[in-house]
């Protein structure tokens, strides 16, 4: 797609991107709540919160014609920063070596897909969204790393080696790898289109 011709696309102050910016905030915030004072509930909150506000970003942008350069990198990075924080929380807190490549992967398919997505938007000057998968790609992603952070805040068998926890969080895990990596199979097909 090449760049959308509207009044709105040069600006940086509009609501979709001060909605982006918020998500971005929070998502920073919540990983000091996580990593530096050792909460888990507000945090959750904050990360449920961005990641609610990321269908309001995009609502807002499309609704008011206010898709900017901007939005188009700051909405993107908003995202790998929320699912950084919250998947990188869970190794983090679990300490579990299959969740530790389990998360990398996961991290490894986002970031390097964010980064071809720059690379190729800079090289030949296009704007490629994400499609329908890509975002219900992040809505599981981030629904099931909250719930599973949740989970483990408060459920007396969510320490690593008792109980379902772990096996449930395997298998969530399994799914999101596959459904990321077939967004990313998907995303590249559309590239080379």
């Amino acid at each position: 797609m090449k760049h959308r011709k509207n009044p709105s696309y040069g600006r940086i102050r509009t609501w979709p991107n001060a909605v982006s910016a918020l998500r971005l905030a929070l998502a920073l915030v919540a990983a000091v709540l996580f990593l530096v004072f050792g909460l888990i509930l507000a945090p959750i909150l904050l990360s449920i919160l961005a990641s609610v506000l990321d269908f309001v970003d995009g609502w807002l942008a499309r609704r008011m014609r206010q898709i900017t350069r901007l939005g188009e990198h700051l909405d993107p990075l908003a995202d790998k920063v929320l699912i950084t924080v919250v998947f990188g929380a869970l190794a983090w807190f679990l300490r579990e070596l299959w969740v530790w490549v389990a998360v990398s992967l996961l991290l490894l398919r986002e970031w390097g897909i964010t980064w071809l997505r720059e690379f190729v938007q800079r090289r030949q000057q296009l704007t490629l969204p994400a499609g329908r998968m890509g975002k219900w790609k992040m809505l599981s992603q981030s629904l099931f790393g909250n719930l599973f952070l949740f989970w483990m805040s408060r459920a007396p068998d969510a320490r690593p080696g008792e109980g379902t926890f772990l096996p449930t969080l395997g298998l969530a895990l399994g799914l999101i790898l596959v459904l990321s990596y077939a967004s990313a199979i998907r995303y590249l097909g559309r590239l080379s289109s």
